[in-house]
């Protein structure tokens, strides 16, 4: 009797945070997992990390790459066909609406909006003609209640949440799901740096700042990054045959709306 290869999965911003540990998470849960991200020491040293929970293979993958449809098509062909996919990757820089300009706005597309536009047309479309796959989108809580002095990170991340609403319902006649997670205040670097701004644009140290934050979340803590990858492992799995066009939240109970 033969045995079936392991599914392959495709987590890109896989390097650190979110990403890491949605890597991390599928990996314990059986998937061969290609970890994308840039080049450089951080992706070596993931890949060494992550080899000791399964099958892993790092690819150097830049988000605001111009030939990023290319690369997805490639990864997908080198995977067999995947049966996952996962986007994470940074946030736009910390400002106010009434600051954006079109550089910025440019910006933030290139960097969260357009990777998202691209994995769901080439890889979903790829799934799609294979009748089976499973895409995730790691979002931010601020889709569902704007952040404060995060206004190109809650426009661009409430456009993905829409383009995984929208995209959903085309695609789950043909087989292929999709959703998003969307982080609270996740013990990240990119958290603990926005802290840091918020700490310096008031004037007073980092701890207060990260104090009064956790007392808005009913939990009392900052989540850790595995929570977060345990939902993703989740909904790229069978487990979750009947979920699609959803948002979970990942954010200790902060969330205030009826629906999460």
């Amino acid at each position: 009797m033969t045995t079936q290869p392991a599914p392959t999965a495709l987590v890109l911003g896989a390097s650190s945070g979110l990403g890491r540990a949605s890597a991390a998470a599928l990996l314990n849960a059986g998937w061969r997992v290609l970890i994308g991200a840039r080049a450089g020491q951080r992706l070596v040293a993931t890949h060494l990390e992550l080899s000791a929970l399964g099958e892993v293979e790092a690819v150097a993958v830049d988000l605001t790459d111009e030939r990023l449809p290319q690369m997805l098509a490639d990864l997908d062909e080198h995977a067999g066909g995947l049966g996952a996919a996962v986007l994470s990757g940074g946030g736009p820089e910390p400002g106010r609406a009434m600051d954006l300009d079109d550089d910025r706005l440019r910006a933030a597309y290139q960097l969260v909006l357009r990777p998202a536009v691209s994995l769901i047309r080439v890889v979903g479309g790829s799934m799609a003609r294979r009748g089976t796959g499973s895409i995730v989108v790691i979002t931010s809580s601020g889709v569902r209640e704007p952040i404060p002095d995060l206004a190109a990170s809650n426009i661009m991340r409430a456009g993905v949440t829409a383009l995984m609403q929208t995209a959903s319902r085309e695609l789950a006649p043909r087989g292929v799901r999709v959703n998003a997670v969307a982080p609270g205040r996740i013990r990240t670097d990119r958290v603990a740096s926005l802290d840091r701004a918020a700490a310096a644009r008031v004037g007073v140290p980092v701890e207060e700042v990260t104090a009064r934050s956790i007392a808005t979340i009913p939990m009392g803590r900052y989540g850790d990054p595995a929570e977060l990858g345990g939902a993703v492992a989740w909904l790229c799995s069978d487990d979750a045959s009947y979920v699609t066009g959803t948002t979970i939240s990942v954010d200790g109970g902060k969330g205030s709306g009826l629906l999460g």
